[in-house]
Protein backbone atom coordinates (compact mmCIF):
# COMPACT_ATOMS: atom_id res chain seq x y z
CA UNK A 1 0.00 0.00 0.00
CA UNK A 2 1.62 3.29 -1.04
CA UNK A 3 0.90 6.66 0.51
CA UNK A 4 -0.69 8.08 -2.64
CA UNK A 5 -3.14 5.17 -2.81
CA UNK A 6 -3.86 5.56 0.91
CA UNK A 7 -4.73 9.23 0.38
CA UNK A 8 -6.90 8.30 -2.60
CA UNK A 9 -8.81 5.73 -0.57
CA UNK A 10 -9.40 8.29 2.16
CA UNK A 11 -10.77 10.68 -0.46
CA UNK A 12 -13.09 7.93 -1.71
CA UNK A 13 -14.22 7.43 1.87
CA UNK A 14 -15.09 11.13 2.07
CA UNK A 15 -17.06 11.02 -1.17
CA UNK A 16 -19.02 7.98 0.03
CA UNK A 17 -19.79 9.69 3.30
CA UNK A 18 -21.05 12.81 1.55
CA UNK A 19 -23.13 10.96 -1.03
CA UNK A 20 -24.79 8.69 1.51
CA UNK A 21 -25.70 11.32 4.04
CA UNK A 22 -25.81 14.56 2.05
CA UNK A 23 -23.37 16.12 4.50
CA UNK A 24 -21.19 18.97 3.38
CA UNK A 25 -17.60 19.02 4.53
CA UNK A 26 -15.11 21.70 5.48
CA UNK A 27 -11.87 22.63 7.21
CA UNK A 28 -13.00 21.56 10.69
CA UNK A 29 -16.25 20.50 12.33
CA UNK A 30 -16.64 23.95 13.97
CA UNK A 31 -17.49 26.25 11.07
CA UNK A 32 -18.12 29.15 13.45
CA UNK A 33 -14.52 29.03 14.67
CA UNK A 34 -13.11 28.70 11.16
CA UNK A 35 -14.85 31.93 10.18
CA UNK A 36 -12.93 33.65 12.99
CA UNK A 37 -9.61 32.14 11.76
CA UNK A 38 -9.86 29.68 14.67
CA UNK A 39 -9.75 32.43 17.30
CA UNK A 40 -12.69 30.78 19.04
CA UNK A 41 -11.40 28.75 21.99
CA UNK A 42 -13.25 31.00 24.48
CA UNK A 43 -16.39 31.86 22.53
CA UNK A 44 -17.24 28.33 21.28
CA UNK A 45 -19.85 26.90 23.64
CA UNK A 46 -21.83 23.67 23.78
CA UNK A 47 -21.15 21.31 20.89
CA UNK A 48 -18.82 23.85 19.28
CA UNK A 49 -16.40 23.46 22.22
CA UNK A 50 -15.46 19.95 21.11
CA UNK A 51 -11.73 19.68 20.50
CA UNK A 52 -11.13 23.26 21.71
CA UNK A 53 -11.99 23.68 25.39
CA UNK A 54 -14.10 21.13 27.31
CA UNK A 55 -14.87 23.74 29.98
CA UNK A 56 -17.17 25.43 27.47
CA UNK A 57 -19.49 22.44 27.15
CA UNK A 58 -21.27 24.19 30.02
CA UNK A 59 -23.17 27.33 29.12
CA UNK A 60 -26.44 29.02 30.05
CA UNK A 61 -28.40 30.71 27.28
CA UNK A 62 -29.79 34.18 27.68
CA UNK A 63 -31.48 34.14 24.28
CA UNK A 64 -32.51 31.56 21.73
CA UNK A 65 -29.32 32.18 19.73
CA UNK A 66 -27.57 29.50 21.74
CA UNK A 67 -24.14 31.10 22.01
CA UNK A 68 -24.22 34.24 24.12
CA UNK A 69 -23.24 34.03 27.78
CA UNK A 70 -25.98 34.78 30.32
CA UNK A 71 -25.52 37.64 32.74
CA UNK A 72 -25.84 36.48 36.32
CA UNK A 73 -29.42 36.73 37.50
CA UNK A 74 -31.61 35.27 40.22
CA UNK A 75 -33.99 33.33 38.01
CA UNK A 76 -32.42 30.00 36.94
CA UNK A 77 -32.44 29.06 33.29
CA UNK A 78 -33.78 25.76 31.97
CA UNK A 79 -31.70 22.73 30.94
CA UNK A 80 -30.52 22.89 27.33
CA UNK A 81 -29.78 20.08 24.89
CA UNK A 82 -27.96 20.41 21.57
CA UNK A 83 -27.70 17.71 18.91
CA UNK A 84 -25.45 17.74 15.86
CA UNK A 85 -25.27 15.13 13.11
CA UNK A 86 -22.57 15.12 10.41
CA UNK A 87 -20.75 18.40 10.79
CA UNK A 88 -17.30 18.40 9.32
CA UNK A 89 -14.97 19.28 6.55
CA UNK A 90 -11.65 19.05 4.79
CA UNK A 91 -8.76 21.10 3.48
CA UNK A 92 -5.75 20.36 1.34
CA UNK A 93 -2.89 22.12 -0.37
CA UNK A 94 0.67 23.34 0.04
CA UNK A 95 2.71 26.49 0.56
CA UNK A 96 3.52 26.38 -3.16
CA UNK A 97 0.23 25.78 -5.01
CA UNK A 98 -2.61 23.30 -5.42
CA UNK A 99 -1.09 21.96 -8.63
CA UNK A 100 2.20 21.35 -6.83
CA UNK A 101 0.29 19.45 -4.13
CA UNK A 102 -1.32 17.16 -6.70
CA UNK A 103 1.93 16.54 -8.59
CA UNK A 104 4.26 16.05 -5.67
CA UNK A 105 2.22 13.35 -3.93
CA UNK A 106 2.84 11.07 -6.89
CA UNK A 107 6.54 11.11 -6.08
CA UNK A 108 6.50 10.36 -2.36
CA UNK A 109 9.25 7.87 -1.70
CA UNK A 110 6.98 5.15 -0.39
CA UNK A 111 5.61 4.78 -3.92
CA UNK A 112 8.74 3.01 -5.14
CA UNK A 113 7.55 2.02 -8.60
CA UNK A 114 6.77 5.59 -9.61
CA UNK A 115 9.91 6.76 -7.88
CA UNK A 116 12.14 4.38 -9.86
CA UNK A 117 11.40 6.21 -13.10
CA UNK A 118 13.06 9.35 -11.78
CA UNK A 119 16.60 8.01 -11.49
CA UNK A 120 16.59 5.76 -14.57
CA UNK A 121 15.72 8.39 -17.17
CA UNK A 122 17.50 11.67 -17.81
CA UNK A 123 14.36 13.49 -18.90
CA UNK A 124 12.56 12.41 -15.72
CA UNK A 125 15.45 13.57 -13.54
CA UNK A 126 15.50 17.02 -15.12
CA UNK A 127 11.70 17.35 -15.10
CA UNK A 128 11.45 16.27 -11.46
CA UNK A 129 14.13 18.68 -10.32
CA UNK A 130 13.14 21.71 -12.37
CA UNK A 131 9.36 21.41 -12.71
CA UNK A 132 8.17 19.40 -9.68
CA UNK A 133 10.45 20.34 -6.79
CA UNK A 134 10.03 23.83 -5.28
CA UNK A 135 12.74 26.44 -4.91
CA UNK A 136 12.37 26.38 -1.11
CA UNK A 137 11.06 23.89 1.43
CA UNK A 138 7.27 23.63 1.18
CA UNK A 139 4.73 22.19 3.61
CA UNK A 140 2.14 19.82 2.13
CA UNK A 141 -1.03 19.03 4.09
CA UNK A 142 -4.34 17.21 3.77
CA UNK A 143 -6.89 17.21 6.58
CA UNK A 144 -10.46 16.02 6.97
CA UNK A 145 -12.58 16.10 10.12
CA UNK A 146 -16.04 14.54 10.32
CA UNK A 147 -18.02 14.89 13.53
CA UNK A 148 -20.61 12.19 12.90
CA UNK A 149 -22.62 12.79 16.07
CA UNK A 150 -22.52 15.06 19.10
CA UNK A 151 -24.99 15.69 21.91
CA UNK A 152 -24.56 18.25 24.69
CA UNK A 153 -26.84 18.49 27.74
CA UNK A 154 -26.47 21.37 30.21
CA UNK A 155 -28.14 21.28 33.62
CA UNK A 156 -27.89 24.76 35.18
CA UNK A 157 -26.04 24.92 38.50
CA UNK A 158 -24.98 21.27 38.12
CA UNK A 159 -22.92 20.77 34.97
CA UNK A 160 -22.88 19.74 31.32
CA UNK A 161 -22.42 16.35 29.66
CA UNK A 162 -21.23 15.77 26.11
CA UNK A 163 -20.80 12.70 23.93
CA UNK A 164 -19.21 12.97 20.49
CA UNK A 165 -17.95 10.71 17.69
CA UNK A 166 -15.30 12.34 15.54
CA UNK A 167 -13.09 11.14 12.65
CA UNK A 168 -9.78 12.76 11.73
CA UNK A 169 -8.05 11.90 8.45
CA UNK A 170 -4.87 13.64 7.42
CA UNK A 171 -1.49 13.83 5.75
CA UNK A 172 1.49 15.97 6.78
CA UNK A 173 4.81 16.21 4.98
CA UNK A 174 7.38 18.67 3.67
CA UNK A 175 8.91 18.91 0.24
CA UNK A 176 12.52 19.90 0.52
CA UNK A 177 13.87 22.54 -1.84
CA UNK A 178 15.22 21.18 -5.10
CA UNK A 179 18.79 21.70 -3.90
CA UNK A 180 18.09 19.67 -0.74
CA UNK A 181 15.94 16.95 -2.27
CA UNK A 182 17.95 16.41 -5.45
CA UNK A 183 21.30 18.20 -5.30
CA UNK A 184 23.24 18.63 -8.54
CA UNK A 185 25.57 15.70 -7.91
CA UNK A 186 24.43 13.54 -10.82
CA UNK A 187 26.61 12.94 -13.85
CA UNK A 188 25.80 11.96 -17.46
CA UNK A 189 28.06 9.95 -19.74
CA UNK A 190 26.91 9.12 -23.30
CA UNK A 191 28.40 6.42 -25.52
CA UNK A 192 27.31 4.12 -28.41
CA UNK A 193 23.66 5.19 -28.24
CA UNK A 194 23.53 4.58 -24.47
CA UNK A 195 24.18 6.78 -21.46
CA UNK A 196 25.05 6.42 -17.79
CA UNK A 197 23.20 8.40 -15.12
CA UNK A 198 25.37 8.28 -12.01
CA UNK A 199 25.56 9.78 -8.50
CA UNK A 200 21.84 10.53 -8.28
CA UNK A 201 21.04 11.54 -4.69
CA UNK A 202 17.41 11.90 -3.61
CA UNK A 203 16.37 12.97 -0.09
CA UNK A 204 12.79 13.22 1.19
CA UNK A 205 11.31 14.53 4.43
CA UNK A 206 9.19 12.62 6.89
CA UNK A 207 5.59 11.99 5.83
CA UNK A 208 2.72 10.72 7.98
CA UNK A 209 -0.89 9.90 7.20
CA UNK A 210 -3.68 8.40 9.26
CA UNK A 211 -7.38 7.85 9.83
CA UNK A 212 -8.45 7.85 13.49
CA UNK A 213 -11.81 7.97 15.25
CA UNK A 214 -12.50 9.29 18.75
CA UNK A 215 -15.45 8.34 20.99
CA UNK A 216 -15.39 11.00 23.73
CA UNK A 217 -17.40 11.63 26.88
CA UNK A 218 -17.06 14.97 28.66
CA UNK A 219 -18.18 16.84 31.76
CA UNK A 220 -17.99 20.57 32.53
CA UNK A 221 -18.85 22.50 35.67
CA UNK A 222 -19.35 26.21 36.31
CA UNK A 223 -18.76 27.81 39.72
CA UNK A 224 -20.43 31.19 40.18
CA UNK A 225 -19.21 34.03 42.40
CA UNK A 226 -22.28 36.26 42.71
CA UNK A 227 -20.78 38.46 45.40
CA UNK A 228 -17.42 38.98 43.76
CA UNK A 229 -16.79 42.32 42.16
CA UNK A 230 -14.25 40.99 39.69
CA UNK A 231 -14.49 37.23 39.00
CA UNK A 232 -18.01 36.30 37.91
CA UNK A 233 -17.53 32.56 37.27
CA UNK A 234 -15.01 29.84 36.60
CA UNK A 235 -15.55 26.80 34.39
CA UNK A 236 -13.64 23.52 34.43
CA UNK A 237 -14.04 20.70 31.95
CA UNK A 238 -12.52 17.36 30.98
CA UNK A 239 -12.97 14.87 28.13
CA UNK A 240 -11.89 11.25 27.98
CA UNK A 241 -11.91 9.46 24.65
CA UNK A 242 -11.35 6.00 23.26
CA UNK A 243 -9.42 6.22 20.00
CA UNK A 244 -9.70 3.70 17.17
CA UNK A 245 -7.12 3.96 14.43
CA UNK A 246 -8.04 2.54 11.01
CA UNK A 247 -4.90 3.41 9.09
CA UNK A 248 -1.43 4.80 9.69
CA UNK A 249 1.57 5.17 7.37
CA UNK A 250 4.81 6.90 8.37
CA UNK A 251 7.93 7.34 6.26
CA UNK A 252 10.85 8.89 8.08
CA UNK A 253 13.57 10.96 6.42
CA UNK A 254 14.56 8.93 3.38
CA UNK A 255 17.72 8.97 1.26
CA UNK A 256 18.58 7.13 -1.93
CA UNK A 257 21.97 7.00 -3.70
CA UNK A 258 21.92 5.32 -7.11
CA UNK A 259 23.90 5.02 -10.33
CA UNK A 260 22.40 3.56 -13.52
CA UNK A 261 24.57 2.33 -16.40
CA UNK A 262 23.82 1.58 -20.04
CA UNK A 263 20.39 3.20 -20.35
CA UNK A 264 18.82 2.80 -23.80
CA UNK A 265 15.21 3.13 -24.93
CA UNK A 266 13.63 0.42 -27.06
CA UNK A 267 12.31 2.30 -30.14
CA UNK A 268 9.36 -0.08 -30.50
CA UNK A 269 8.14 -0.50 -26.90
CA UNK A 270 9.49 2.87 -25.68
CA UNK A 271 10.67 1.06 -22.53
CA UNK A 272 14.11 1.78 -21.08
CA UNK A 273 16.61 -1.04 -20.77
CA UNK A 274 19.52 -0.78 -18.32
CA UNK A 275 22.76 -2.74 -18.15
CA UNK A 276 23.07 -2.30 -14.39
CA UNK A 277 21.85 -0.34 -11.34
CA UNK A 278 23.83 -0.07 -8.11
CA UNK A 279 23.14 1.97 -5.00
CA UNK A 280 22.10 2.23 -1.37
CA UNK A 281 19.04 3.52 0.44
CA UNK A 282 18.00 4.66 3.91
CA UNK A 283 14.30 3.75 3.97
CA UNK A 284 12.41 3.68 7.28
CA UNK A 285 8.63 3.16 7.45
CA UNK A 286 5.82 2.17 9.80
CA UNK A 287 2.47 0.93 8.50
CA UNK A 288 -0.76 -0.38 10.04
CA UNK A 289 -3.95 -0.73 8.01
CA UNK A 290 -7.38 -2.13 8.75
CA UNK A 291 -8.86 -4.79 6.46
CA UNK A 292 -11.04 -2.08 4.95
CA UNK A 293 -8.21 -0.96 2.63
CA UNK A 294 -7.44 -4.47 1.45
CA UNK A 295 -11.12 -5.29 0.91
CA UNK A 296 -11.86 -2.10 -0.97
CA UNK A 297 -8.98 -2.67 -3.39
CA UNK A 298 -10.47 -5.97 -4.57
CA UNK A 299 -13.46 -4.04 -5.96
CA UNK A 300 -16.00 -5.66 -3.65
CA UNK A 301 -17.90 -2.59 -2.53
CA UNK A 302 -20.02 -4.56 -0.07
CA UNK A 303 -17.00 -4.74 2.24
CA UNK A 304 -17.27 -1.02 2.96
CA UNK A 305 -18.66 -0.05 6.36
CA UNK A 306 -18.29 2.80 8.79
CA UNK A 307 -17.08 0.58 11.63
CA UNK A 308 -14.12 -1.44 10.29
CA UNK A 309 -11.88 -3.40 12.60
CA UNK A 310 -9.38 -1.02 14.24
CA UNK A 311 -5.73 -1.34 13.29
CA UNK A 312 -4.78 0.56 16.43
CA UNK A 313 -6.34 1.53 19.75
CA UNK A 314 -5.56 4.31 22.17
CA UNK A 315 -6.86 7.07 24.38
CA UNK A 316 -7.26 10.84 24.39
CA UNK A 317 -7.73 13.37 27.22
CA UNK A 318 -8.79 17.04 26.98
CA UNK A 319 -8.63 19.54 29.88
CA UNK A 320 -10.01 23.07 29.91
CA UNK A 321 -10.50 26.20 32.02
CA UNK A 322 -12.48 29.41 31.44
CA UNK A 323 -12.84 32.44 33.72
CA UNK A 324 -15.18 35.42 33.33
CA UNK A 325 -13.72 38.66 34.67
CA UNK A 326 -16.20 41.49 35.22
CA UNK A 327 -18.94 41.60 32.60
CA UNK A 328 -16.87 41.90 29.44
CA UNK A 329 -13.71 39.79 29.76
CA UNK A 330 -12.92 36.08 29.61
CA UNK A 331 -9.62 34.21 29.78
CA UNK A 332 -9.12 30.52 29.10
CA UNK A 333 -6.56 27.72 28.89
CA UNK A 334 -6.86 24.23 27.41
CA UNK A 335 -4.85 21.22 26.36
CA UNK A 336 -6.40 18.72 23.95
CA UNK A 337 -5.56 15.26 22.65
CA UNK A 338 -3.20 14.09 25.35
CA UNK A 339 -2.76 10.41 24.55
CA UNK A 340 -1.27 7.61 22.49
CA UNK A 341 -2.27 4.98 19.95
CA UNK A 342 -0.92 1.44 19.90
CA UNK A 343 -0.90 0.11 16.31
CA UNK A 344 -0.95 -3.70 16.41
CA UNK A 345 -2.95 -5.01 13.43
CA UNK A 346 -1.58 -5.64 9.93
CA UNK A 347 1.61 -3.83 10.92
CA UNK A 348 4.86 -3.60 8.98
CA UNK A 349 8.05 -2.00 10.28
CA UNK A 350 10.83 -1.46 7.78
CA UNK A 351 14.35 -0.17 8.42
CA UNK A 352 16.25 -0.76 5.19
CA UNK A 353 19.86 0.47 4.86
CA UNK A 354 21.01 -2.17 2.35
CA UNK A 355 23.13 -1.83 -0.77
CA UNK A 356 21.71 -3.21 -4.03
CA UNK A 357 22.91 -4.19 -7.51
CA UNK A 358 20.83 -5.44 -10.47
CA UNK A 359 21.87 -6.23 -14.04
CA UNK A 360 20.47 -6.40 -17.57
CA UNK A 361 16.71 -5.78 -17.34
CA UNK A 362 13.86 -3.70 -18.76
CA UNK A 363 12.07 -1.11 -16.66
CA UNK A 364 8.77 -2.93 -17.02
CA UNK A 365 6.62 -5.01 -14.68
CA UNK A 366 6.84 -7.83 -17.25
CA UNK A 367 10.54 -8.23 -16.42
CA UNK A 368 11.10 -10.42 -13.31
CA UNK A 369 14.39 -8.69 -12.47
CA UNK A 370 12.65 -5.33 -12.44
CA UNK A 371 9.98 -6.68 -10.08
CA UNK A 372 12.67 -8.05 -7.76
CA UNK A 373 14.34 -4.65 -7.81
CA UNK A 374 11.08 -2.89 -6.89
CA UNK A 375 10.48 -5.35 -4.05
CA UNK A 376 13.99 -4.65 -2.79
CA UNK A 377 13.28 -0.90 -2.73
CA UNK A 378 10.00 -1.62 -0.97
CA UNK A 379 11.94 -3.48 1.72
CA UNK A 380 9.97 -6.70 1.29
CA UNK A 381 12.87 -8.79 2.63
CA UNK A 382 13.77 -6.45 5.51
CA UNK A 383 10.38 -5.51 6.94
CA UNK A 384 9.04 -6.99 10.17
CA UNK A 385 5.35 -7.94 10.30
CA UNK A 386 2.89 -7.88 13.20
CA UNK A 387 5.04 -5.89 15.61
CA UNK A 388 3.30 -3.23 17.71
CA UNK A 389 4.41 0.39 17.49
CA UNK A 390 3.01 3.58 19.04
CA UNK A 391 2.22 7.12 17.92
CA UNK A 392 1.28 10.14 20.00
CA UNK A 393 -1.98 11.98 19.62
CA UNK A 394 -1.84 15.49 18.04
CA UNK A 395 -1.62 17.30 21.39
CA UNK A 396 -2.33 21.04 21.31
CA UNK A 397 -1.97 23.78 23.93
CA UNK A 398 -4.19 26.88 23.79
CA UNK A 399 -4.60 30.14 25.68
CA UNK A 400 -6.78 33.12 24.92
CA UNK A 401 -8.62 36.24 25.96
CA UNK A 402 -12.06 37.44 24.85
CA UNK A 403 -13.71 40.86 25.07
CA UNK A 404 -17.52 41.01 24.83
CA UNK A 405 -18.80 44.57 25.32
CA UNK A 406 -22.35 43.64 24.19
CA UNK A 407 -24.48 40.68 23.19
CA UNK A 408 -23.90 41.60 19.53
CA UNK A 409 -20.10 41.77 19.41
CA UNK A 410 -17.19 39.52 20.41
CA UNK A 411 -13.46 40.10 19.93
CA UNK A 412 -11.12 37.21 20.74
CA UNK A 413 -7.39 36.54 20.53
CA UNK A 414 -5.86 33.04 20.91
CA UNK A 415 -2.47 31.35 20.97
CA UNK A 416 -2.03 27.70 19.95
CA UNK A 417 0.94 25.35 19.69
CA UNK A 418 1.13 21.61 19.07
CA UNK A 419 3.82 19.36 20.47
CA UNK A 420 4.29 17.43 17.20
CA UNK A 421 3.69 17.58 13.45
CA UNK A 422 1.26 14.69 13.18
CA UNK A 423 -1.61 15.08 10.69
CA UNK A 424 -3.77 18.07 11.57
CA UNK A 425 -1.17 19.46 13.97
CA UNK A 426 1.84 21.79 13.92
CA UNK A 427 4.56 22.47 16.48
CA UNK A 428 4.75 26.09 15.32
CA UNK A 429 3.25 28.95 17.31
CA UNK A 430 -0.04 30.19 15.87
CA UNK A 431 -1.50 33.55 16.92
CA UNK A 432 -5.03 34.46 15.87
CA UNK A 433 -7.55 37.24 16.35
CA UNK A 434 -11.20 37.02 15.37
CA UNK A 435 -14.50 38.81 15.78
CA UNK A 436 -18.20 38.08 15.56
CA UNK A 437 -20.90 40.70 15.02
CA UNK A 438 -24.70 40.40 14.80
CA UNK A 439 -26.20 43.14 12.60
CA UNK A 440 -29.47 41.22 12.97
CA UNK A 441 -30.50 38.83 15.74
CA UNK A 442 -30.39 35.82 13.40
CA UNK A 443 -27.39 36.81 11.23
CA UNK A 444 -23.78 36.63 12.49
CA UNK A 445 -20.86 38.01 10.50
CA UNK A 446 -17.38 36.71 11.31
CA UNK A 447 -13.81 37.46 10.29
CA UNK A 448 -10.36 36.71 11.63
CA UNK A 449 -6.63 36.53 10.99
CA UNK A 450 -4.17 33.84 12.09
CA UNK A 451 -0.39 33.97 11.75
CA UNK A 452 1.89 30.95 11.95
CA UNK A 453 1.74 27.25 11.12
CA UNK A 454 1.41 25.70 7.65
CA UNK A 455 0.58 28.39 5.11
CA UNK A 456 2.05 31.33 7.05
CA UNK A 457 -1.16 33.30 7.56
CA UNK A 458 -4.88 32.81 7.03
CA UNK A 459 -7.82 35.19 6.68
CA UNK A 460 -11.08 33.61 7.78
CA UNK A 461 -14.60 34.74 6.93
CA UNK A 462 -17.95 33.20 7.76
CA UNK A 463 -21.62 33.66 8.46
CA UNK A 464 -24.64 31.62 9.49
CA UNK A 465 -28.28 31.53 10.47
CA UNK A 466 -29.44 31.31 14.09
CA UNK A 467 -33.10 30.51 14.62
CA UNK A 468 -34.93 29.53 17.78
CA UNK A 469 -34.01 25.85 17.58
CA UNK A 470 -31.63 25.62 14.63
CA UNK A 471 -28.10 26.92 14.05
CA UNK A 472 -26.27 26.62 10.71
CA UNK A 473 -22.77 28.01 10.08
CA UNK A 474 -20.59 28.13 6.97
CA UNK A 475 -17.10 29.57 6.55
CA UNK A 476 -13.58 29.30 5.23
CA UNK A 477 -10.54 29.69 7.44
CA UNK A 478 -8.27 30.78 4.56
CA UNK A 479 -9.89 32.91 1.88
CA UNK A 480 -6.43 34.32 1.03
CA UNK A 481 -5.09 30.78 0.49
CA UNK A 482 -7.95 30.06 -1.91
CA UNK A 483 -7.32 33.28 -3.86
CA UNK A 484 -3.60 32.46 -4.05
CA UNK A 485 -4.47 28.92 -5.28
CA UNK A 486 -2.42 27.34 -2.47
CA UNK A 487 -4.97 25.64 -0.25
CA UNK A 488 -8.68 24.90 -0.50
CA UNK A 489 -10.87 24.85 2.60
CA UNK A 490 -14.51 25.32 3.48
CA UNK A 491 -16.52 24.23 6.50
CA UNK A 492 -20.12 23.58 7.41
CA UNK A 493 -21.69 22.79 10.78
CA UNK A 494 -25.14 22.75 12.27
CA UNK A 495 -26.96 21.88 15.47
CA UNK A 496 -30.48 21.56 16.77
CA UNK A 497 -31.32 23.09 20.16
CA UNK A 498 -34.04 21.56 22.35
Amino acid sequence: MNLFRFRTLLFIFLILAISRYDSNAGDHSNARGDGMANASMLSSFGINAFGLNPANFYYETKTDLGIRQVRLREKPVKPTMEISIFSGGGSYGSDESLSFYNNYLKYLSINRQTFTGIFTDLGSVLNFRQNILPEKTTQVNYNLELKWFSVNYTIPKFGAFNFSIDDDIGLNTDSYSRDQEMPVTFRINSYQGKYDLTNVNINQAEASAWWIRKYAVSFAKQIDFPHSGLIKNIKFGASVGIVNGFGNIITYNTSLYVSTFGIIKNPITQVNHVDSIIGRQDFHTRQSLTDFFQDYRDGAHQHFNFFPKPAGKGYSIDLGFNMQIADEWHIALSVTDLGKIWWNYNTFINDDTNHFAYYNFDLSSSDPTYNTFINDLDGISTRIANKTYTTDMPTRFRAGVMFQPSDRFILESDWMKGNNNLPGNSNQNVLSVGSEYYPLDFLPLRAGLSIGGPGGYYIGIGTGIRLKNLVIDISTSGINQIIANKRLSISFSGKYIL
